[in-house]
C-alpha cells in the first residue's frame, strides 16, 4: 500500500505526476490486475478501428501501455501519445523505438498539461482516455470557468443538489474539470470519430444512482437533458459501455482511503462525436 499523502500531494500540480507519484502510477501498471485490464482495452480500441489506416490518440498515455499493444494489431495506424508526465513518458521511451524499427506508420509521444487546446483540432479517427486523473489546480479551473461559463453554471448546479458547502465546491471542481477534458477530447477528434473513454466503476451504468449517472453523462458530453434552465451542449452520442469487475478499483482506495472502492472495477464506453 502506498505510503503518498496524494491529497496534499497532487494539491501542488502536475509536477506530483514527475515525482512520487509518477513512480507509483508506473507501479502500479505493471501488476497483473492493470496488466489484464490493458489487453481487454485494447481489444475494444482494435474493435472500433476499422480501417486499415487512420490516427490514434491516447490521452492521458502514461507509459503508453495500451499504444504497445495496439501497435502490433493495428499496423497502418499512426499513434500520438499524450501525457504532462515526463516520467511516464520516459518509461514510454524504454519500449517505442524496436517498435518504430518494424512500421511505416507514426508512434509519437507528446509531453503537453492536459486539457491541452492547442493541438491540432478535428484529425483523430480513435482517441483512448483510460482511467482519468487529470491534476489542476484553482488558477487553472478558475480559467476553465471563464472560457465555458454554461458548463461552469451546470457543474455548480449538479454540485449543489448533491452536496453542501466545502464538499459541493469540491465536487463543482470534479464535474467541471471532467467535462472541460471531454470537450478536449472531441476537439481532437473528426465528426463521427470514435472517443473509448475507461472510467474506474463500481457498477453497470443502468446500476448506476441518478446523481451518478446525471453526472457521468453530464462529464463525458453525452448529456442533453434540460437541468433547471441550464441545457447541456452535446458533443458525444454513447455507442456501447460494458462493466468489469477488476482490482483496479483499488487505485482510487489507495489515493481516498475511502472503503468503498475495496470493490469494483471499471466502465469501457465507447462515444461517438458528434
Amino acid at each position: 500500500m502506498s505510503q503518498i499523502d496524494f491529497d496534499k500531494t497532487l494539491s501542488a500540480g502536475l509536477g506530483a505526476y514527475n515525482r512520487t507519484v509518477g513512480q507509483w502510477w508506473v507501479d502500479q501498471t505493471r501488476n497483473k490486475a492493470h496488466v489484464a485490464a490493458y489487453k481487454n482495452i485494447a481489444s475494444h480500441v482494435a474493435r472500433c478501428a476499422q480501417k486499415k489506416s487512420g490516427l490514434l490518440i491516447d490521452y492521458g498515455c502514461g507509459p503508453g501501455l495500451i499504444m504497445k499493444q495496439l501497435v502490433e494489431v493495428l499496423p497502418g495506424w499512426n499513434f500520438l501519445g499524450i501525457d504532462g508526465s515526463k516520467v511516464m513518458l520516459s518509461e514510454a521511451e524504454t519500449w517505442v523505438g524496436a517498435k518504430r524499427k518494424k512500421r511505416q506508420a507514426t508512434i509519437e509521444f507528446r509531453c503537453a498539461k492536459l486539457p491541452d487546446f492547442s493541438a491540432p483540432a478535428a484529425q483523430a479517427d480513435v482517441i483512448v482516455f483510460t482511467f482519468p486523473n487529470i491534476v489542476s489546480v484553482p488558477s487553472e479551473r478558475r480559467q476553465f470557468e471563464k472560457r465555458f461559463p454554461k458548463d461552469r453554471d451546470l457543474a455548480r448546479l449538479l454540485a449543489r443538489k448533491q452536496e453542501k458547502g466545502e464538499k459541493a465546491e469540491e465536487l463543482f471542481d470534479q464535474l467541471l474539470m471532467s467535462r472541460v477534458v471531454s470537450r478536449n477530447l472531441r476537439t481532437l477528434l473528426r465528426k463521427g470519430g470514435l472517443c473509448v473513454r475507461v472510467d474506474y466503476s463500481q457498477a453497470e451504468r443502468h446500476e448506476l444512482g441518478r446523481f451518478d449517472l446525471l453526472s457521468t453523462l453530464f462529464e463525458e458530453g453525452s448529456l442533453n437533458t434540460k437541468q433547471a434552465h441550464l441545457r447541456p451542449q452535446k458533443f458525444f452520442k454513447l455507442r456501447s459501455s460494458q462493466y468489469y469487475p477488476s482490482a483496479v478499483i483499488l487505485d482510487v482506495y489507495e489515493q481516498t482511503k475511502d472503503i468503498d472502492f475495496l470493490e469494483g472495477g471499471y466502465l469501457v464506453s465507447v462515444l461517438e462525436a458528434i
